[in-house]
């Protein structure tokens, strides 16, 4: 008993002297301005937020929510997809995109909601009708990429509601599953389109081949599915599932709006350890702090800073976060082309060319079918909703051509 009660002292002298060692830690450090953001519906205010410190370290190590898991840990999985729900202040739109917690910096989630598979729905509240077509339709073995496959599927239903089949296939681009296969996967949320089968009706669907003359294929002696129905793997049915609850999802805290509105002229400082994040608000005072510190990176998405960070043990004394400047946003036509903002990431380009291109005769429209071309196939849908496309430290904004450069006679 005497060793116990010891034992016990060391352990809460132990934990107390980490304590004392990280409040001393932490009031050496500079003013930091307070980092508040949504978890879940919960508010979260940081007083002493690290610029190194990342989104999925934060979930599973502060506020275990180990729902969202650790893969690849460079962006390639899907394993650890969030969704991230914003306010523009300027444009008075909310945005839900999904996004790969492993490279998402904490300090880049100022005035951000932020959605994990425990906010979806779980076993002791209730399951999403997304969770329960997963598992009714065996998408699910080991369970490891599960929980990254409902967050890309439930932040396609916050922008689409009705989905069509190419949207979900695209919605899931950017989740690897080693052990299942993705046809259940695509089945089970296929019910959630009006289209179902997207090759249904074209006499390209599996379900809608003739056999050999004089044979009898195993789909058409089958009851269930039908033909072309675009439940191809017959395991379960759209009929037996409850229909979408909205009143299930969290709404974007108006306190956000609140926050944003009230600072959005205001330069934001997070100051840890080894690095400081600064967060301008205007084009002129960015410019500033890059001629004041020439080698500080301009952070954007992270997915390329962020790789250096974590892979080489790079360390980055100053970085500027540029995303809040509204004239690295701006996008508008000119004679020759569209002039996009520099801090666009490759999801919005995507769906600016995709809005431009009907407007506009074919003749110039070849490079934008190129781009979109390569947007399909580059990365995942969640990098795409945070990279940019353009050297972000030598310009503000890029003009995209309608037509290709010629050489100069």
């Amino acid at each position: 008993l005497k060793q116990t009660w010891t034992c016990l002292v060391f352990e809460i002298f132990g934990q107390l002297s980490s304590c004392a060692f990280s409040c001393s830690r932490m009031a050496c450090r500079p003013a930091s301005d307070e980092l508040i953001f949504f978890v879940n519906g919960r508010k979260i205010i940081e007083r002493c937020a690290d610029p190194e410190e990342l989104l999925l370290n934060y979930l599973r190590k502060r506020l275990r929510l180990t729902g969202t898991k650790y893969g690849c840990g460079i962006g390639g999985c899907g394993a650890c997809t969030v969704m991230v729900s914003t306010y523009n202040p300027d444009s008075k739109k909310i945005r839900h995109f999904p996004a790969n917690s492993c490279l998402l910096p904490l300090c880049s989630l100022y005035g951000a909601a932020v959605t994990t598979v425990e906010g979806v729905g779980n076993t002791k509240t209730k399951l999403h009708p997304i969770q329960k077509r997963l598992a009714k339709c065996h998408g699910s073995q080991c369970g490891f990429c599960t929980p990254g496959m409902v967050m890309s599927m439930y932040s396609l239903l916050r922008n689409y509601p009705e989905p069509t089949m190419e949207q979900i296939s695209a919605a899931l681009d950017g989740n690897l599953c080693r052990c299942t296969g993705y046809r259940p996967i695509i089945d089970s949320f296929s019910a959630f389109s009006p289209e179902r089968c997207p090759l249904a009706g074209s006499g390209k669907c599996c379900l809608d081949q003739e056999g050999e003359k004089g044979k009898e294929r195993e789909e058409d002696l089958a009851p269930e599915p039908k033909r072309g129905d675009g439940m191809c793997s017959g395991l379960c049915q759209p009929e037996d599932f409850q229909p979408r609850d909205p009143t299930q999802d969290y709404i974007f805290p108006p306190e956000l709006m609140r926050i944003a509105e009230e600072t959005k002229q205001r330069t934001l400082v997070f100051n840890g350890e080894r690095t400081t994040w600064i967060s301008p608000v205007a084009l002129q005072e960015l410019l500033g702090l890059k001629a004041k510190y020439p080698k500080a990176p301009l952070v954007v998405g992270n997915t390329s800073i962020g790789l250096d960070v974590k892979k080489l043990d790079v360390c980055y004394p100053i970085i500027l976060y540029p995303p809040r400047v509204p004239d690295l946003h701006i996008v508008y036509r000119v004679q020759n082309g569209i002039v996009i903002g520099a801090a666009t990431n490759l999801a919005q380009l995507r769906d600016i060319l995709l809005n431009i291109v009907p407007e506009l005769p074919v003749e110039k429209t070849k490079i934008y079918h190129t781009l979109l071309k390569q947007l399909r196939t580059l990365a995942g849908e969640q990098i795409r909703n945070l990279a940019v496309g353009f050297p972000d430290d030598c310009c503000s904004q890029t003009e995209i051509p309608s037509r290709p450069f010629l050489p100069s006679q």
